[in-house]
């Protein structure tokens, strides 16, 4: 009898925990979105950072989907770090959006600040949020399968502040972006988005997601060559393109294209021109 008293207590604690949860989740200030009434001092710095935003940002295509960012104060910030594709720096933030051979490791490199896994590691679906000097990064888990089972919520999406602009690195979504999901996002100026239409998303659901996005850029990533020039063909129809960029570009705030355009960079050691 003493058991069954017990068991509605611990029901109504476990759902208090799963409500107080979503409720910070809730609560999270999207990226671009109260910045300057919110009374966070790491908010406000970013307030000031975002009003600010004329230092230029460097961006680096390693390969794939691995981007290299720096930030006016030197923090480096390496997306989909892996085994494969190693940038000449060590990153202080790593994201890794699937559990991938190509898209992410385990292996570490000492000094690492912070290491971002975008699926659960056995202590149920990361949202991850950290701030490192004048960078911020946080994650929304979305689905690789179309399915709802075990193998759901496999992936996420990066959001880095940095330099008074927002990125999204979309990883491997496999999905349309709901009005939802997008404003926990935020207001992005940047989007990486895959366009290997093999794994993640048809070109329908792809621009389905900019047009939801609305971001000043977009750079196609899940790079295999003939994919992203298939890309630029079908993009084509509905945005400006800007090629011969090479490996790196350097962007700001004040320099970002008022409109969307697509910025195609070349990964390192890429020979040629799309």
């Amino acid at each position: 009898m003493l058991m069954l008293r017990c068991v509605p207590a611990v029901i109504v604690a476990f759902f208090i925990l799963i409500g107080s949860a979503s409720a910070q989740q809730a609560n999270r200030i999207a990226c671009g979105q109260g910045m300057v009434e919110n009374q966070s001092p790491i908010l406000k710095r970013s307030a000031i950072q975002r009003v600010a935003a004329a230092e230029m940002v460097p961006i680096k295509f390693i390969g794939h989907a691995t981007f290299t960012i720096r930030s006016p104060q030197g923090v480096y910030i390496v997306t989909d770090y892996n085994d494969y594709y190693r940038a000449d720096v060590r990153p202080d933030i790593a994201t890794m959006n699937t559990r991938r051979g190509n898209h992410s490791t385990y292996r570490i490199e000492p000094g690492v600040t912070h290491a971002l896994y975008g699926w659960d590691q056995g202590s149920g679906i990361p949202y991850h949020d950290v701030t490192f000097r004048d960078v911020r990064v946080y994650s929304e888990p979305t689905n690789i399968y179309p399915h709802g089972n075990r193998n759901s919520n496999e992936t996420a999406i990066f959001v880095i502040q940095v330099g008074g602009m927002c990125i999204a690195h979309l990883g491997h979504t496999a999905h349309v972006l709901d009005e939802e999901l997008v404003r926990r996002l935020g207001t992005i100026d940047i989007v990486m988005s895959p366009v290997d239409r093999s794994v993640t998303q048809s070109y329908d659901e792809i621009f389905h997601n900019i047009k939801m996005l609305k971001p000043r850029m977009v750079i196609p990533m899940h790079d295999l060559g003939w994919t992203t020039m298939q890309f630029i063909a079908e993009a084509q129809r509905y945005y400006p393109i800007r090629k011969d960029l090479g490996e790196a570009i350097e962007i700001s705030r004040d320099t970002l294209p008022r409109d969307t355009e697509v910025w195609v960079l070349q990964p390192r050691g890429r020979f040629g021109s799309y």
